[in-house]
């Protein structure tokens, strides 16, 4: 039941259009590749987050020790990720930016669609 929340969840996310889209083609070609597990912190309470890269796009799920689990759809310029998350009651962007190793983030998430700053900062690493 709750794989299938999270599903319908990334699939509202792909829908929305975050992940479609022509782009440049140096947006084609990301300098990191963000496809792992990550542990992170974000809105009050850790999370394991798992990302999987094509190209420039990126999906992927949380689980929170603070929220709900949730998805997430985005794409990579450089080390710049830009999205969207969203879980069974609500939504928003994020801004990530990836240490140039490829093994830290830092960024903030916003509490709506129009935001990716708003809820605080959202840190990982792996």
């Amino acid at each position: 039941m709750e794989r299938r929340k999270i599903l319908r969840a990334l699939a509202v996310v792909l829908v929305t259009g975050v992940v479609t889209g022509s782009r440049p083609a140096e947006a084609q070609h990301p300098i990191v590749d963000v496809s792992g597990e990550w542990n992170s912190v974000f809105a009050g309470g850790t999370s394991t987050l798992r990302l999987t890269q094509y190209g420039a796009t990126v999906v992927g799920v949380y689980g929170s020790s603070a929220s709900m689990p949730g998805a997430m759809a985005g794409r990579v310029n450089g080390r710049l990720m830009l999205g969207r998350w969203t879980d069974a009651s609500s939504s928003g962007g994020f801004r990530l930016e990836f240490s140039p190793d490829g093994r830290r983030f830092a960024g903030t998430w916003g509490r709506t669609v129009d935001s990716n700053t708003s809820g605080g900062p959202w840190i990982g690493s792996r």
